[in-house]
């Protein structure tokens, strides 16, 4: 069985090495790939536009120094799909400053005719801060 956490965690020390090939070889290629990313897009739809987010990511100045699994870690693989939901903490560089950020992170994957597992929807996001204006809903017991 393919342990889908693992192979996310190789997808993180991908990101923090920068190598775009690695990074890249982990999504579907296809113009259906979806990406929710954490940034200020609302989406990405296609692997061409995926694979060119991330040569310009690479290129950045954004320095990815750690990215880990870290709270609510979830796995589910079924017969040709699965995913791995969980919060995920980053820590980044930029221009010299160091920054810890957490994220809900969401791997949808799909296993391909090569064998190969590849996401086919990412999506990375924090909780929108009182989008409705009357503060969280959930009731204390």
């Amino acid at each position: 069985m393919t342990d889908l956490i693992e192979l996310s965690k190789k997808h993180f020390a991908a990101v923090a090495e920068k190598k775009i090939e690695q990074i890249l070889g982990f999504y579907a290629d296809s113009p259906d790939l979806l990406v929710f990313v954490e940034g200020p897009r609302w989406a990405t739809v296609s692997f061409e536009r995926v694979a060119k987010g991330w040569r310009d990511f690479c290129d950045s100045a954004i320095s990815v120094q750690s990215c880990e699994w870290i709270e609510n870690l979830e796995s589910k693989v079924f017969t040709d799909s699965g995913f791995v939901a969980g919060i995920v903490e980053m820590k980044v560089e930029i221009n010299g400053t160091l920054k810890t950020i957490r994220f809900r992170g969401t791997f949808v994957f799909q296993k391909e005719t090569d064998g190969n597992w590849r996401v086919i929807h990412e999506h990375f996001s924090q909780p929108a801060e009182n989008p409705y204006g009357i503060g969280d809903w959930l009731k204390k017991d």
